[in-house]
């Protein structure tokens, strides 16, 4: 019984360790990274597709990111929608 909740607690702070290691590497100090956008998702031909697969991140300068669309016809339909 006691190895049992034991051996649960164990995998729930691994679990809880991951998603914090995670949230540390979306943290940023001083210069704009494209790994920060790796959690947004677009529509692309109904699909939920992420950015980094439709469009080029680039870093300008310290603290700005350049997103440009792959095809033409992605970034019509998205501009649209804003």
């Amino acid at each position: 019984m006691i190895d049992d909740i034991k051996a649960d607690a164990e995998k729930k702070m691994k679990k809880s360790l991951e998603s914090l290691s995670w949230a540390f590497n979306k943290i940023r100090t001083g210069r704009a990274h494209p790994s920060i956008l790796d959690s947004v998702t677009v529509d692309y031909y109904g699909q939920e597709t992420p950015l980094k697969q439709v469009a080029s991140v680039n870093v300008e300068d310290n603290r700005t990111l350049a997103v440009s669309p792959g095809r033409s016809r992605c970034y019509r339909r998205s501009k649209k929608r804003s």
